[in-house]
């Protein structure tokens, strides 16, 4: 990356993961933000965008379908990465989140690969390989 600092959102209820990705992220020279639930990641979505979103599908409050509608009307260029348990085995919540403009999905557990992989979602104004990051290695 570049001597731009680069803005990451996580939404997710599992402190785990906001750990996870600050130790991943903040050495590459990112800023993580962190949300615990969707009403706390849509505010914090209305008071600016940010380079890259990573948010959990299923969260208290609102889910990721439900927070993904809301975020392509205030911000519809934002770059979304979703992260899932795949305890769906329909994955009916993944689907909607991809019809609603989610950039790719990511599932639970994950490797380091493919949290940085998304990475290039910045470089590529947000576009994402749907295919290739909806299915598990």
């Amino acid at each position: 990356m570049t001597g731009v600092k680069r803005h990451i959102l996580i939404i997710d209820d599992e402190q785990g993961f906001h750990d996870l990705f600050r130790f991943i992220l903040e050495p590459l020279g990112f800023t993580v933000n962190s949300a615990y639930d969707g009403v706390e990641g849509l505010a914090r979505l209305k008071e600016k965008g940010y380079d890259l979103v990573f948010m959990d599908v299923h969260m208290p409050k609102m889910t990721g379908p439900e927070l993904m509608k809301q975020l392509m009307q205030i911000r519809p260029s934002q770059p979304v990465v979703i992260m899932s348990s795949g305890s769906d085995p329909a994955q009916t919540f993944e689907k909607d989140v991809k019809e609603l403009g989610a950039a790719a999905c990511i599932f639970k557990p994950f490797e380091l690969e493919e949290i940085t992989k998304n990475l290039e979602l910045i470089a590529n104004g947000g576009r994402g390989n749907h295919e290739q990051n909806n299915t598990r290695s």
